[in-house]
């Protein structure tokens, strides 16, 4: 995982909800936001890829945001959302639990955290939330997600 940095510029950012956090992308990571349709299987794929879906004609592995996070599984809501963010040369599709804004974040409102045993993590202050700020390369792994699903 690449070092973490602080944006030195104001950035638009989209916040969603995976279980009881608040998380974070940037608006430029981001292709689209849509409802989930159905979804092929993929077996062999990681416990975190729930399988295939088609956006735009393509097909984009499905990744349960909060099994990727550790944080169990994505809820069963009407507000479940998928974002799709650029994998590589490809695409693949963010399960999370709900969207709530898209906003500017301005320099100030981050923080670098040091986690014990873990690596230093980005959080943006936002209302009064501590809100984890995501990297979708970092999420997505592209290489690996693209094997797995081959299988």
């Amino acid at each position: 995982m690449a070092p973490a940095a602080l944006p030195s510029a104001p950035v638009q950012c989209v916040i969603f909800r995976v279980g009881h956090t608040l998380q974070a992308l940037p608006i430029d990571d981001v292709r689209e936001i849509l409802v989930p349709g159905s979804l092929t299987p993929s077996p062999g794929a990681p416990p975190h890829v729930l399988g295939l879906t088609q956006v735009r004609g393509n097909a984009v592995p499905v990744i349960d945001l909060a099994a990727r996070l550790g944080l169990g599984h994505a809820e069963t809501s009407p507000d479940r959302r998928l974002i799709v963010v650029s994998a590589g040369k490809g695409a693949a599709a963010l399960l999370v639990d709900a969207v709530e804004e898209v906003t500017t974040a301005r320099p100030e409102e981050f923080e670098l955290v040091r986690i014990p045993g873990a690596a230093l993590r980005v959080v943006l202050k936002h209302r009064d939330e501590l809100v984890g700020w995501l990297m979708s390369a970092e999420l997505v792994e592209p290489g690996q997600e693209r094997e797995a699903l081959a299988a």
